[in-house]
């Protein structure tokens, strides 16, 4: 029910202009002084261990399991 009157909602909703669009676009793409951007994100483990080896730094590593968004 929640989510029939949240389309509803937006059905009803006038649609957003070109400047709307760019403005909510430029607020929810981060930028480029974001910390986390900062950081050297490596995909490949065994490479990474190495760098870390070589530079005497340690390693995080982020695992999980199931969807990345939570939905199962």
């Amino acid at each position: 029910m929640k989510f029939a009157a949240a389309a509803l909602l937006l059905l009803l909703q006038d649609p957003l202009t070109d400047a709307q669009v760019r403005e909510l676009h430029g607020q929810l793409v981060p930028s480029a002084e974001e910390k986390w951007q900062t950081i050297p994100w490596r995909i490949d483990l065994p490479a990474a261990r190495d760098e870390a080896a070589a530079a005497k730094k340690p390693v995080f590593l982020w695992s999980m399991n199931g969807h990345p968004l939570g939905c199962t």
